[in-house]
């Protein structure tokens, strides 16, 4: 049994949902197999984008080393499972929400790809490892667990890559805001001595002063100046995982709907599947969601304290929001009411929806 197979590790850099079950036990043979060959051919795909896109050095760079590594891997998976003979046929292009995942990142260049290829690398990766684990631990082919185990450290040196990298476009994007914000400073103030300027030259032609002062109104909004503690940035909640009182793994929250008011109306959490493949979106009210600290959810009906899951903790860390890191984000419901909802439906679904029914009433 061969130990170089570390890349494929990295395959699962794809964002892979892992649901309460998936995390309860490892995933069978077939399913580990074809969820690294797709994540290999998605890697291969999104860091070639990475290398042609990419503005920040380290960011190409890492793309560089993921396509390396990836072309590699998929041809060692190959033959590993020739092998042993595993009687399982490799899928041949990406699933459609992979594909979809791609044609996203291929709209996106500069430092809006950078952003948001380095957070799509870090996420993935922590449940990569997470997922790895489970199937070192558990897994059914005593090779494929020992690969995963062999693989785990290398998965773990890049996903702290991915994390450094991360951190630094953060970095970047904060100082780049604050400069844009003095030099807007600035403009503002040679605007107001160029109009102190104006209205001193033409201080004896009262028409011009008139016409002048009508123009120019006072602001009436009240703007705001800080985030309070208990305010979310919606990038901040994208990404999250939802729990119910249990501390079951319900979903992750896959975007935000606001309506024209700017009230939220709902999340859409992506509920079902198996590590991410097969999964549907559910749009849950905003005001059914519960946001309870750490504390509170690991204290028992006894009042003793849980054992803390640092694997779950890092994760909220590692999110853009660190101030909200002891938080968790809370559903009232079982796992089964939740995939058993309705699924959700964007309006170009339900466009696509309208124009089938036409065409089965002719």
């Amino acid at each position: 049994m061969r130990t170089t197979f570390f890349a494929a590790a990295i395959g699962l850099s794809v964002p892979f949902l892992l649901t309460s079950a998936a995390v309860a036990q490892a995933p069978t043979t077939e399913n580990f197999v074809n969820t690294v060959a797709i994540s290999d051919m998605f890697e291969i795909e999104s860091g070639k984008l990475a290398d042609q896109k990419a503005q920040n050095d380290d960011v190409k760079s890492f793309g560089e080393q993921m396509v390396e590594d990836h072309t590699e891997t998929s041809d060692e998976l190959k033959e590993l499972i020739e092998d042993q003979n595993i009687k399982v046929e490799l899928p041949t292009k990406l699933d459609d929400e992979h594909q979809a995942k791609l044609d996203k990142l291929q709209g996106l260049s500069g430092a809006q790809f950078d952003k948001r290829y380095m957070k799509t690398q870090v996420n993935a990766h922590q449940k990569a490892v997470a997922l790895f684990e489970k199937y070192a631990a558990s897994g059914e082919n005593e090779d494929l667990k020992e690969w995963a185990e062999d693989t785990l450290p290398t998965l773990k040196e890049h996903l702290e890559e991915a994390k450094e990298i991360n951190q630094e476009l953060d970095q970047v994007a904060e100082a780049d805001t604050k400069k844009s914000g003095d030099k807007a400073m600035t403009d503002r103030e040679n605007m107001a001595v160029a109009r102190d300027d104006d209205r001193a030259n033409a201080k004896d032609n009262d028409k011009v002063v008139e016409a002048e002062d009508k123009q120019v109104r006072k602001s009436k909004i009240n703007y705001v100046t800080r985030q309070a503690t208990n305010d979310w940035s919606a990038e901040a909640l994208i990404g999250r995982t939802v729990e119910n009182t249990n501390g079951d793994n319900l979903g992750e929250i896959n975007n935000v709907i606001i309506n024209e008011k700017g009230d939220v109306e709902a999340v859409i959490i992506g509920v079902g599947g198996f590590l991410g493949i097969g999964e549907k979106d559910v749009g849950v009210p905003f005001k059914a969601l519960e946001f309870r600290t750490e504390a509170e959810m690991q204290r028992s009906e006894d009042g003793t304290a849980k054992e803390t899951d640092e694997r779950r903790t890092d994760a909220r860390d590692a999110r853009f929001d660190a101030e909200h890191g002891d938080i968790v984000i809370v559903l009232a419901t079982t796992k089964e009411d939740l995939e058993a909802a309705p699924d959700f439906a964007w309006l170009d679904e339900q466009d696509a929806d309208s124009v089938k029914r036409e065409q089965v009433v002719r």
